[in-house]
């Protein structure tokens, strides 16, 4: 799967929300749209930034969609060392592990993040 910075950007945002989007879904009734858009993702059968916009746009959300967006012709720096970040290195998400503290997880692929 090709993933474009933006795209990596919009994985993360949305890995890091999907524990509460799970919660959400289950509280609200619409888990069957969240598992399509979870099996979407993973799966690659579409760009990530249509999968997503699809699945906002669905619940009602189009300002939910995007994130920041960076300086036009700069991508963005990459995980600084000493963070966890996405297994699968699709997303641009890192996170850092408090001290005794749990290892931080991919919401969507349900595993650890990957020290590095």
């Amino acid at each position: 799967m090709d993933i474009t910075a933006t795209d990596a950007r919009e994985l993360a945002r949305f890995c890091a929300l999907l524990p509460a989007l799970r919660e959400r879904a289950a509280a609200e009734g619409w888990p069957h749209e969240l598992r399509t858009t979870l099996r979407q993702l993973r799966d690659g059968t579409g760009p990530v930034a249509d999968v997503l916009r699809e699945f906002w746009l669905g619940l009602g959300l189009p300002g939910q969609q995007r994130s920041y967006q960076a300086v036009p012709g700069q991508e963005a720096a990459p995980p600084p060392s000493g963070r966890y970040g996405c297994p699968r290195q699709l997303c641009s998400r890192t996170e850092r592990r408090e001290p005794g503290g749990p290892r931080p997880e991919c919401a969507l692929f349900d595993e650890p993040l990957a020290f590095g």
